[in-house]
């Protein structure tokens, strides 16, 4: 994009200015560079977010201190100007002030880190999908306090955001903006955008089935042995109770929604279910018939799960093609560190094709946006039709096309007789999916 179509796209003194476009259009480019070319801007991304995280991850000794975490607290990450703040109160962080950063949720650390930013008086506000992954509570909390910082300096918002969803009342959007392929193709008033939209709705588009069917993977689970049971479950950092009594069994064929806001501990329920949070040993927790902790390694629960989620983004950091990210989805690795064969090599590029990302298998993963991405971890969770898929958020940063894509996917994967989803979701559209098209249970944390 010319560096004079870039700079008109920033309101020139306070305002909100919302800039759309489907996945792969160039709206994380556009945020990177606004940032980089307008002195004094700020930006807070899924990619900030994740340097940020790896920032604490390596400053964290909790590895050496028995699990205690050691990142910084919200109180030291905001001082007693951001107690003072409006937002912080609007945020409800008060009872977070002693935690530390990586004992947050996905929306609590959002929150803590835009008030940051905030904090920071920039010349420009720059935020990438600031509302994806959030509770309906808190992307109220997050929408109000975003216009409430453009009454004061000039806001970019970048999206996904369909013509039926935009996130602010129009009269509060100063201009939208439609990206493709890095260019602007529309910039008008919201009402504009939204007639044109509705001018352009057709019938919906014909997706391509995904490849569930495709000969190997693990043969269907024992019907009479329970793929998960948890008995008074209970997780507890220091004096912070996340989630206790909890009594779940998940039968093969027992697909679950699970929901609650965040901060209510499903994350935490999934990490122990995969074998990746540690007092999944201190709980009464059975996976795949066994006790955890009897003498399994966490390679034999991985080996019968597939899992897409926030952490599983945001630790796959491992250089490699979209290719290898496909193929250690059978790997149950980060990375390829193996020889594969014909056949794996046939099995990923068929999940590549079903995903028309219009990608070659050897393009760089850690060069895609953020929701190519995700589509191609999606993905690798499916890619070995395991007994148990475990999709905690798996539409985040997704545009409209691609979220149903994914929902299809879910909906095969549920009429299988080899796997068993369990999925969460703070989308009411997504929970009317599941009631509509799969039928399965609903647990609310």
């Amino acid at each position: 994009m010319a560096e004079d179509q870039l700079l008109d796209i920033a309101p020139a003194g306070p305002g909100l200015t919302l800039v759309v476009g489907p996945n792969g259009s160039g709206k994380t480019t556009v945020a990177r560079a606004l940032a980089a070319r307008v002195a004094g801007a700020r930006i807070l991304s899924a990619e900030s977010q994740q340097a940020f995280y790896e920032a604490q991850l390596a400053a964290d000794e909790s590895n050496f201190r028995q699990g205690v975490d050691t990142s910084a607290t919200v109180g030291q990450l905001v001082g007693d100007a951001g107690r003072s703040h409006p937002l912080f109160a609007a945020f409800r962080l008060t009872p977070l002030w002693e935690r530390g950063y990586r004992r947050l949720s996905t929306g609590e650390a959002r929150k803590v880190l835009l008030l940051q930013v905030v904090l920071s008086e920039p010349s420009l506000l720059i935020l990438d999908d600031p509302l994806d992954g959030l509770d309906r509570a808190a992307c109220a909390d997050l929408a109000q306090a975003v216009l409430q910082a453009a009454e004061r300096l000039p806001v970019v918002v970048l999206g996904t955001f369909g013509s039926r969803e935009l996130p602010f009342p129009a009269a509060s959007v100063s201009q939208l903006v439609v990206l493709s392929r890095g260019r602007p193709i529309f910039r008008g008033t919201p009402e504009a955008f939204l007639a044109r939209g509705a001018r352009g709705a057709g019938g919906q588009h014909d997706r391509t089935p995904p490849p569930v069917n495709l000969d190997g993977g693990a043969p269907p689970p024992d019907p009479a042995v329970p793929l998960v049971r948890l008995a008074a479950g209970r997780v507890q950092y220091g004096e912070q109770i996340v989630f206790e009594g909890i009594d779940f069994t998940v039968w093969p064929g027992g697909h679950t929604l699970i929901e609650g806001p965040n901060g209510s501990g499903k994350s935490t329920l999934l990490e122990m279910i995969t074998g990746d949070h540690p007092q999944a040993y201190s709980n009464d927790l059975h996976l795949f018939g066994r006790r955890r902790g009897s003498g399994e390694s966490v390679w034999d629960i991985k080996k019968n799960v597939g899992i897409v989620s926030a952490r599983l983004h945001r630790d796959y950091r491992v250089g490699g093609s979209v290719e290898d990210v496909l193929l250690s989805g059978l790997y149950d690795s980060i990375g390829v560190y193996r020889q594969p064969t014909p056949g794996d090599r046939s099995r990923a590029r068929a999940w590549l094709a079903w995903l028309e990302l219009d990608l070659e298998p050897g393009a760089a993963f850690r060069e895609l946006s953020f929701g190519q991405q995700r589509l191609v971890l999606i993905a690798r969770a499916a890619i070995k039709v395991p007994p148990l898929i475990v999709m905690d958020e798996p539409t985040s940063g997704l545009d409209g096309d691609k979220r149903l894509r994914v929902l299809d996917l879910v909906a095969s994967l549920c009429t299988q007789q080899k796997s068993t989803v369990l999925m969460v979701t703070h989308r009411a559209d997504e929970r009317a999916f599941w009631q509509q098209r799969i039928g399965g249970a609903i647990l609310s944390l």
